[in-house]
């Protein structure tokens, strides 16, 4: 992979990893509900994980969008 390969993606690396982390604190919300019934930490870090994943799925686009633009 060359340089300007890696240049090319970079826009992707902030997307990807706000989708890993709004996956991951949305894992763990329901790990937490379903083994220790704690519906206040649920109800806390549920909307802040959807929050996350939606962010990140928007600036995804976005980032696929203008690294598509700049090829072309």
């Amino acid at each position: 992979m060359t340089a300007v390969t890696r240049r090319r993606f970079k826009p992707l690396v902030w997307p990807v990893a706000l989708l890993i982390v709004g996956a991951a604190a949305n894992w763990l919300a329901e790990f937490a509900v379903g083994r220790w019934q704690d519906y206040q930490f649920y109800s806390i870090s549920r909307p802040v994980a959807d929050l996350l994943l939606i962010i990140g799925a928007v600036w995804l686009v976005v980032a696929v969008i203008r690294v598509l633009r700049r090829r072309g």
